[in-house]
């Protein structure tokens, strides 16, 4: 790479990326902090995104849901059951399934985070465009299929 592409004019895709990335999980943790709600992280938030009230699953279908190891979602799940936004029952089959479930906490923060995260798309559409930001979601998307 010459050195012009890693000036400011022409930053690397990576860097983009990871800037809106922190972006959106920076405005997220003031705003959570600002209505009075515990952090979240991106772990918690791949694990409470993938829940519904009144629904469960186990532990690897949220592992493959979101996209990560069945040992990473395993450390999610149990610190949001420790933090009592997640309960969990014995599963059909196996002796060791466990399915996993959200507890009214649980719903609650789910549904101030995913408020804030609409409301930062929001200031990002003001930013670039109702029609622009529906294009770069579906470039993501494209890109990154599941």
């Amino acid at each position: 790479m010459s050195n012009e592409e890693h000036s400011g004019a022409n930053p690397p895709l990576l860097s983009l990326l990871q800037r809106g990335a922190r972006w959106f999980s920076d405005e997220l943790l003031e705003r959570l902090d600002a209505a009075g709600v515990d952090p979240i992280t991106p772990a918690h938030a791949a694990v409470l995104a993938h829940l519904d009230r009144g629904s469960s699953m186990s532990i690897a279908e949220l592992a493959r849901r979101a996209g990560v190891t069945r040992q990473t979602m395993h450390r999610a799940v149990t610190q949001l059951l420790r933090e009592g936004l997640l309960a969990s029952t014995p599963g059909p089959g196996f002796p060791r399934s466990t399915l996993i479930e959200l507890t009214d906490a649980g719903c609650r923060r789910r549904d101030v985070a995913s408020g804030i995260l609409h409301d930062l798309e929001q200031v990002l559409a003001s930013r670039l465009g109702h029609a622009e930001l529906a294009e770069l979601r579906d470039s993501l998307t494209r890109a990154w299929p599941r």
